[in-house]
């Protein structure tokens, strides 16, 4: 029997899609119930996986999935936005800000809870690219970062997954607190899968393999990473780049190039591959790579680093809080970098070896059975000395004091 259990409400308009910030998301709601707490998922098109913990409990909201490539699923729970039935809830977690975000802020004010908001990628750096002339035009006015600085003002406290994140926000003019704690990956990744035959499935023989796993859209630079890769294996004529992940827009526009320049017998676009595969693939490749400007944390980083895999990634916000620099892989500041470190990366064994060492080692930081324990820490302080503040008016510099105090107290987590 779990001692002072509470029930925690997880909002998110991503829970069903395939992208990090959906991964972390399921991969927390998992992880928090097996510490015995009830948690209560709330989010559009939920499909109910296997094996579930039995005090996970999915709500689903509805939604139409209005892009195929994309995954991306639009919810607007008109009829739930001020009829609250929930009324065993208590803390809301709110890991995406419009919509099912709209609907939680209503449902938290309506019992009297409080609210920790999630912030991952803005909206600002994804709407110009899907949605792009209304995208351009909120993008142009400001209104986006206006926006979201509106909605997390309303919440107890705000959560970013590293430093860099909470730089851009207070760049942003978001206010405190705000505090950091990575999103973490799923125990599941630590498995030993040495031995796996998959490196004659996908056809790498001997060569030395980078991964780059991730969606095949526009924030991915796939195809500026398939250029660079050509000069890497003028140097490295062994090398090979195996990419996969999930249908996108970058797709056919990488497929065409690799063609174009007669690259197949050193490039493979895998796509989507089962996650078992993607496993296996991150132990079997020298190294990953991941060449993104607008990533929370870079998932795929720690997930690699759970198998040991050094990644040389884009030296930007949300990458940089991950990799350390010349330990557990590169960040690169161009292409131009990005290639001379995998060049360099590639043709050295002894320097990927203690790099290998230094990500196993480091990795066990970003356990979500860790990370859960401290979400839990968080969830009581906020609900038993956090919101009491809030509800009867005190400054907001008292909140930010008592926030700082609790944090020092707290291994993982950071003002």
């Amino acid at each position: 029997m779990v001692k002072n259990k509470i029930d925690i409400g997880l909002f998110s308009a991503m829970y069903s899609q395939t992208n990090g910030t959906a991964h972390s998301v399921r991969f927390l709601s998992e992880s928090l119930a097996k510490t015995g707490h009830d948690i209560h998922v709330y989010a559009p098109k939920i499909q109910n996986g296997n094996n579930k913990p039995k005090n996970l409990h999915y709500h689903d909201l509805g939604g139409a999935r209005i892009s195929p490539k994309t995954g991306f699923v639009l919810s607007v729970p008109i009829h739930k936005l001020f009829f609250c039935q929930e009324d065993y809830l208590d803390i809301a977690h709110i890991h995406t800000h419009a919509t099912v975000g709209s609907m939680a802020i209503n449902w938290a004010k309506y019992l009297g809870i409080p609210m920790i908001g999630s912030h991952g990628s803005p909206l600002v750096f994804y709407t110009a690219q899907y949605v792009p002339f209304i995208g351009k035009m909120l993008t142009k006015f400001d209104f986006l970062w206006r926006y979201e600085r509106h909605v997390l003002d309303k919440y107890d406290l705000i959560h970013v997954p590293g430093k860099s994140k909470k730089d851009q926000l207070r760049d942003q003019r978001f206010k405190e607190p705000i505090v950091t704690l990575t999103n973490g990956i799923s125990d599941w990744y630590f498995q030993n899968v040495k031995k796996n035959g998959i490196r004659d499935k996908y056809k790498l023989g001997d060569k030395k393999v980078m991964l780059y796993a991730s969606r095949f859209s526009p924030e991915k630079h796939i195809v500026s990473v398939i250029k660079a890769f050509k000069k890497v294996h003028k140097q490295v004529p062994d090398a090979h780049l195996l990419l996969v992940g999930s249908d996108g827009p970058s797709k056919d526009p990488a497929i065409e190039f690799v063609k174009r320049f007669k690259m197949e017998d050193y490039v493979t676009i895998a796509g989507r591959v089962p996650f078992d595969d993607l496993l296996k693939l991150y132990n079997a490749a020298d190294l990953t790579c991941l060449w993104s400007f607008v990533e929370a944390e870079g998932l795929v980083i720690l997930e690699a680093m759970a198998q040991g895999t050094p990644t040389i990634g884009a030296n930007a916000c949300g990458i940089q809080d991950v990799i350390q620099h010349g330990k557990t892989g590169y960040l690169a500041d161009d292409l131009d970098e990005f290639t001379e470190f995998t060049i360099k990366l590639l043709k050295d064994d002894d320097l990927r070896a203690e790099m290998s060492k230094n990500c196993s080692m480091l990795s066990a930081n970003y356990r979500h059975s860790k990370i859960a324990r401290t979400w839990v820490k968080m969830y009581k302080f906020a609900i038993n000395e956090l919101y009491p503040l809030r509800y009867y008016g005190k400054d907001r510099k008292e909140r930010v004091k008592l926030v700082k105090e609790f944090v020092q107290k707290v291994p993982g987590l950071s003002f």
